[in-house]
């Protein structure tokens, strides 16, 4: 059996709710962030990376441990778990379930390319400067950190690719390290909630968003009070909130709201602009919600669109 090369960092079983299906294959409707070019790539095409988590090992299992781990602990139970989100007469939840919906999120968080591509654009800023200093004074090599680094018979670019290979390995063994931190700490006092809209959601290849309670302080990483959001399909974001101590620890719980008309709308919009803001390459979604979505950084064609709203709603009979 060949070894799985081709990593997702956003898992297909979770596009595929935002996708259309054709024989057996799944179509997602993807917006090119720096083109604006809208396309149809197959699931398995996009978010996707050769050798993401791939680590060193004698055997097939040694080397795929990381990739295997996700489909076990995370990717497996989806299809599950999100029929019991989107369910509207389930109002609770076992504490089995509870656990594994906050262990997805929590995964879909700091799995992702974003840190990958992060630390990687840093990292290669400072060995340019490095490079480009030694080169101009004519020396054969500099100090990165504790180690001595020889640029003889080496490009900026050789220097780059041998750090990212030597990287990434440690960076998909810390991503996992603060999965298992970070549920161990949200399980404590989580309260699982689904926000329900009228109006079409979209996702992207980075797409759980967090805010911190104290909205005038900027939220640390790993902090459990933060609220994690996640869209998991084009009308239903799940939303982890730190609220359990406020609800008599009643974790098991599945809170609901429905929103409808201008909240809707505003539910929505914020999502989508989010999405946008956060996204490293992609926005992601159904075609009709993918066309219909416009980047607003100014807000005014928000504005517009729940004035439209709001004039629709008046002008109906009662």
């Amino acid at each position: 059996m060949t070894e799985t090369r081709r990593m997702h960092y956003v898992p297909k079983v979770y596009l595929e709710k935002f996708a259309k299906q054709r024989g057996d294959e799944f179509y997602i409707c993807a917006l090119e962030k720096q083109s604006g070019k809208i396309f149809s790539p197959k699931t398995k095409n996009i978010c996707v990376e050769t050798d993401l988590y791939l680590l060193e090992g004698a055997t097939e299992n040694e080397r795929q441990m990381i990739e295997n781990l996700y489909n076990e602990l995370f990717e497996k139970e989806y299809n599950k778990i999100h029929k019991i989100l989107v369910d509207d007469s389930r109002d609770s939840i076992t504490m089995e379930e509870r656990y594994e919906i906050i262990s997805f999120v929590v995964s879909m968080f700091y799995r992702n390319n974003i840190w990958n591509a992060r630390y990687n654009k840093l990292i290669d800023e400072t060995l340019e400067k490095a490079y480009l200093l030694s080169r101009a004074n004519e020396i054969d090599s500099f100090f990165f950190g504790e180690q001595e680094v020889s640029i003889v018979g080496k490009s900026l670019e050789d220097l780059q690719k041998e750090n990212r290979t030597k990287d990434r390995q440690m960076i998909a063994l810390t991503a996992v390290q603060r999965i298992f931190e970070l549920t161990r700490m949200r399980v404590v006092n989580d309260v699982v909630t689904i926000v329900k809209t009228e109006d079409l959601i979209v996702t992207s290849d980075n797409p759980v968003s967090f805010r911190g309670e104290n909205l005038s302080v900027r939220p640390i990483l790993i902090d459990p009070n933060n609220t994690l959001t996640l869209p998991i399909d084009d009308c239903h974001l799940l939303q982890l909130r730190p609220w359990g101590d406020k609800l008599n620890n009643n974790l098991t719980m599945l809170g609901r709201m429905s929103e409808f008309s201008i909240v809707s709308g505003v539910v929505a919009e914020t999502n989508n602009q989010f999405q946008y803001n956060q996204a490293e390459r992609f926005i992601l979604g159904t075609e009709e919600g993918i066309k219909g979505f416009q980047h607003d950084p100014t807000g005014e064609l928000f504005k517009k669109k729940m004035q439209a709203k709001f004039a629709t709603r008046m002008t109906k009979p009662q």
